[in-house]
């Protein structure tokens, strides 16, 4: 009993689910407290929260890419001959999530917090944001900010950086990815450490964009949901490897 119970927590599949679970729960209890972004309640804490958000903007999220590839294929034990088959089939859901976001922030205009907040006291933003291209954006809301001092200036440009649409979240995308995927073949393995810290990681990087007035709580919630269809056949396949293997080891044993 005591076996069977191990083997069904240690199943990747109810690994996958269980962390899918737990990243569910950052959007789910946001909106049962009724949680809303608010400028005025900007905390000394929230610079690190930049920090962690800033592990998935770009160009460093390529760099936290690079190292969490190197980190599974080195707790998991690759061999070197397989090291880029496992680099693909970790890097490729990662890069079909940024893809998808792409794609669905084109065809969905939906305002960040912070733009609906700048728009209450200005008509402008509030008219033509989304109307207008990349460049005309952050020239408006450049002009807006500058008379605005309860926001520092790191956040300010921070927003800057990103004035596209708050729908799906790419960093969510990334980081809950990277979560399930890592969990599921991590603790599966019994690599407890290595896959709480990347889980704490991911959770924390989502906290970041609702602290940073960048999504609101269904954005969060729709990009979980992406990240767990993308890990899905990601982690089937790498367990499926993983089965064999020890298939072919048990016969060559027997010989």
């Amino acid at each position: 009993m005591v076996i069977e119970t191990r083997r069904i927590i240690r199943n990747p599949y109810v690994l996958l689910i269980a962390c899918c679970a737990v990243l569910l729960g950052i959007p789910l209890t946001a909106w049962m407290l009724h949680w809303n972004w608010n400028a005025s309640q900007q905390s000394a804490g929230l610079f690190g929260f930049y920090l962690l958000t800033q592990t998935v903007s770009r160009p460093y999220g390529m760099i936290t890419a690079a190292l969490l590839v190197g980190a599974l294929i080195y707790a998991l034990r690759i061999r070197k001959a397989e090291w880029f088959k496992y680099t693909v089939v970790l890097l490729l859901p990662i890069i079909l999530g940024q893809l998808a976001v792409n794609m669905i922030k084109r065809t969905t205009p939906e305002p960040r917090p912070y733009i609906v907040w700048l728009s209450q006291t200005d008509s402008e933003i509030d008219r033509h944001f989304y109307q207008v291209d990349s460049a005309e954006r952050q020239a408006m809301l450049s002009k807006r900010l500058e008379s605005i001092s309860v926001i520092p200036q790191w956040q300010k440009q921070h927003w800057l950086n990103q004035t596209d649409s708050a729908f799906p979240s790419g960093h969510t995308v990334f980081a809950a990815t990277w979560a399930l995927m890592a969990v599921s073949l991590l603790l599966a393995r019994g690599k407890t450490l290595l896959a709480t810290i990347i889980m704490l990681w991911a959770m924390g990087v989502m906290i970041s964009r609702l602290l940073l007035g960048m999504h609101w709580p269904g954005d969060l919630l729709t990009s979980i949901m992406i990240a767990f269809y993308l890990s899905l056949p990601a982690v089937y396949f790498l367990c499926r490897e993983a089965e064999e293997k020890r298939h072919l080891s048990k016969r060559c044993s027997k010989r």
